[in-house]
């Protein structure tokens, strides 16, 4: 009895030895869909096994190797000894993940928002073109390194075969893309990522409901409820204070899609405004991906007190000389009170820093007298190191782009 309390204690010992080589394991050529250490393939890892597993290795039996050790170590620890099963955000889709995630493949411009803010961009091992290519992302200058992996596609659909060449342990990919197909040409586990951050993010497959599901499948769950309750902080901190405002003092506001886009292309849902307390007289347009199209005479007829221009693209088009010099423009309230603005706005997905961010910048553009203490930039600041992990990135983006409004 005494030798079996030892060795129990021992095999206790290694286990926790074993659970930290997770964070130290080697790239495994291909994706196993089976647990590691699960000797009789039923999808279930015992103690008994895993006591095996250990024992077997310590004493130089070479038929599981210290990843396989390791990560089974980890899942019995901490996903009860099953593969990890979660339900992704194209039309619910089960996955399942049969080993601890160490190595990332990003096949969406927006899933690299979610894994760095998740403090999870050590992991990644490929990403889209369009990360590489976007050098207006806020992330990729917190994490330039980011930029230089390996590309895994790019346009309208990833790259198969650059993904196995990067053999990773999940693809995180756009919920607007059927998943199931790139899991099917690669056999590893895709998890689709919702993006919808114009949308509220409380709402279904908005951006709590995506910390918490990326949360879960990188371990990383603590930092996932951390940057939903900061974030409603910071939201409520704004709104305790706009939604005070009467009716008839709330402004209307008029969001222009920016970059290279006309005018009549609008954003009839989007958070910042939301909580600034802005009324979007576009709500409710039909849209294709977050733009709808109207008339300036639709305009003139709204006749918005602001307007706001996402500006994203350094040296676009779409600038706020153009609305003000347009003559079918110039009796419209904003244009006469001097009321049109710059806003960061969404690129490529939107990112849930910026959009914080923006709720700031409108909410003292709009109503300057409610909001005079506010910093915008030091707020901004703050948001942006919060999110990822640098700070000064805000003040760097507006030097950079040179137009944004800033108060002394």
């Amino acid at each position: 009895m005494f030798r079996n309390k030892i060795l129990m204690k021992v095999l206790l010992a290694l286990l926790v030895i074993s659970t930290t080589f997770v964070l130290f394991t080697s790239p495994v050529a291909a994706y196993d869909n089976e647990l590691p250490c699960d000797t009789n393939k039923d999808a279930t890892l015992t103690k008994e096994e895993l006591s095996t597993a250990i024992c077997e290795y310590m004493l130089g039996n070479e038929t599981n190797s210290l990843d396989d050790v390791g990560d089974a170590s980890y899942i019995y620890s901490f996903w009860n000894g099953e593969p990890l099963t979660i339900n992704d955000h194209y039309n619910d889709r089960e996955v399942k993940l049969y080993r601890p995630v160490e190595r990332i493949a990003l096949a969406s411009t927006p899933s690299v928002r979610i894994v760095a803010s998740l403090n999870a961009a050590d992991k990644i091992v490929g990403v889209y073109q369009n990360i590489i290519d976007d050098n207006g992302l806020i992330v990729t200058k917190a994490y330039p390194e980011i930029r230089n992996q390996p590309a895994i596609g790019g346009g309208s659909s990833p790259n198969a075969e650059a993904i196995l060449a990067v053999e990773p342990d999940v693809v995180f990919y756009s919920a607007s893309s059927n998943a199931a197909v790139l899991e099917g040409n690669t056999g590893i586990p895709v998890v689709a990522l919702s993006a919808t951050f114009g949308l509220e993010f409380g709402e279904t497959n908005g951006a709590y409901n995506v910390w918490q599901l990326a949360g879960q499948i990188l371990g990383k769950e603590e930092r996932a409820q951390h940057l939903s309750e900061y974030s409603q902080d910071k939201i409520e901190t704004i709104s305790d204070i706009s939604s005070t405002l009467p009716v008839e003092n709330v402004k209307n506001a008029y969001i222009a899609t920016g970059g290279n886009n006309d005018i009549i292309k609008c954003a009839p849902t989007y958070y910042s405004l939301d909580i600034a307390g802005g009324n979007n007289l576009a709500e409710g347009l039909p849209s294709s991906w977050g733009s709808a199209t109207v008339t300036k005479e639709q305009i003139v007829l709204w006749n918005p007190d602001v307007i706001f221009i996402r500006y994203y693209t350094i040296g676009q088009t779409l600038t706020k000389d153009t609305v003000n010099n347009d003559p079918a423009l110039a009796g419209i309230n904003a244009v006469q009170n001097s009321s049109v603005y710059y806003i960061r706005g969404s690129s490529n997905g939107m990112d849930p820093a910026i959009a914080i961010a923006d709720a700031n910048r409108m909410a003292k553009q709009m109503y300057p007298d409610l909001f005079v203490d506010l910093d915008v930039e030091a707020e901004g600041n703050s948001i942006y190191n919060e999110f990822y992990n640098e700070d000064g990135l805000y003040t760097q983006m507006l030097e950079d782009f040179g137009v944004f409004e800033r108060w002394d």
